[in-house]
């Protein structure tokens, strides 16, 4: 698996981090309809992406943009927050914020995933549920 979907259960938290080093159309379609299936049930989730060991893309800031202005996997009403740290991939993250905040959604960009952690206002530790891949 490319990616592992991780859950706080007491701040109601989604934690989805990408453990490949390049982030494919194909990956970022499997990780939105797995989001999209555990956020239908229940929420509002905040929501950290955690892109931190991605060290490059094929996905065109065209793409990052559709994918920017149509609905998101997990429903507004909470923070998001995407950590890159390779300038390109925060770069992206920026356009994706950009499109995302334009439709209301509130939406962090950071470099380090410290940073995440306190904007949502948890520790690594609170996430005690696998949600995908199951173990």
């Amino acid at each position: 698996m490319d990616y592992r979907i991780d859950f706080d259960p007491t701040h109601k938290v989604i934690r989805l981090t990408v453990t490949a080093r390049v982030v494919t159309l194909r990956m970022a379609e499997d990780c939105y309809m797995s989001l999209a299936r555990l956020a239908s049930s229940g929420g509002p989730y905040a929501a950290i992406y955690d892109l931190s060991r991605a060290t490059s893309t094929t996905l065109s800031t065209d793409m990052v943009r559709c994918y920017g202005r149509h609905l998101s996997a997990i429903p507004p009403g909470r923070t998001h927050v995407v950590v890159g740290k390779e300038p390109h991939i925060y770069g992206l993250a920026r356009v994706f914020q950009m499109c995302r905040e334009f439709i209301g959604q509130q939406f962090e960009v950071v470099h380090s995933l410290k940073e995440a952690y306190d904007i949502v206002g948890v520790r690594p530790q609170d996430f005690t549920e696998r949600l995908f891949p199951k173990k």
